[in-house]
């Protein structure tokens, strides 16, 4: 009788031993049971291409706030067109250019105490890539401007141009995939820094749209990136 209960009481000591083993190994990171592992995480990289007809409410989101721009730009100055016109997709006084899906359009009001500085921002999206490089050729500013060397490119390719005049205006130009983006700084003094960071910037939040996320991407950390470069 002894020897027994000598067995069963080992028996209950060894499954309450492998219980322990079990709960210590889940606590400490084990694989999680099929279908509830967590999604794989974004791959924040500008060299990603924009294939995705994003709809109307995607591209507003993908519109960086103010606070999301260049110090000096603060909330409550922004102005979001999501249904802005095509004739901001293309050449000057020309018709829509050839397919064009949409534009989302920010409007930024500097509000330094020395100057009034303002930030136009388009985006434009096309049928497919073809149209959008088309369309990004015809796109910039040639009157009365130069290029100017951008801190690094952004997406598949990207032009900056700044204004011979006082204005002193820079323009900058990307294009990802079907998707072209605008930018304009006034008063820039030929510097494209500010409108290279609002440019990658919208490019990655353009990025985390299509990828099922929020657009938390901001001019702040791309210039961060850049200084990290250096």
């Amino acid at each position: 009788m002894k020897h027994r209960h000598l067995v069963l009481a080992t028996a209950l000591l060894a499954s309450l031993t492998l219980s322990a083993c079990s709960s210590d190994q889940a606590s400490q990171g084990a694989p999680p049971a099929t279908g509830t592992s967590a999604p794989p995480p974004f791959k924040d990289d500008t060299d990603v291409p924009l294939t995705k007809q994003l709809a109307r409410g995607e591209l507003t989101q993908a519109i960086p706030d103010a606070k999301d721009v260049v110090p000096g730009y603060y909330p409550g100055s922004l102005h979001k067109w999501p249904g802005a016109k095509a004739d901001s997709c293309g050449p000057r006084d020309a018709s829509p250019p050839a397919g064009w899906q949409q534009t989302g359009r920010g409007d930024y009001d500097y509000q330094g105490s020395t100057r009034s500085r303002e930030i136009d921002l388009y985006i434009c999206q096309f049928d497919d890539a073809a149209q959008a490089k088309t369309a990004y050729d015809q796109l910039q500013e040639k009157q009365e401007t130069a290029p100017v060397q951008g801190p690094s490119p952004v997406g598949e390719e990207s032009a900056f141009l700044a204004h011979s005049g006082q204005s002193g205006t820079v323009y900058a130009y990307s294009r990802s995939g079907n998707v072209v983006v605008r930018v304009r700084v006034e008063d820039a003094g030929a510097d494209p820094t500010d409108a290279h960071d609002v440019l990658a910037a919208t490019i990655k939040r353009l990025q985390q749209v299509q990828a099922g996320r929020r657009a938390t991407a901001t001019a702040g950390e791309i210039a961060e990136a850049e200084r990290a470069k250096r």
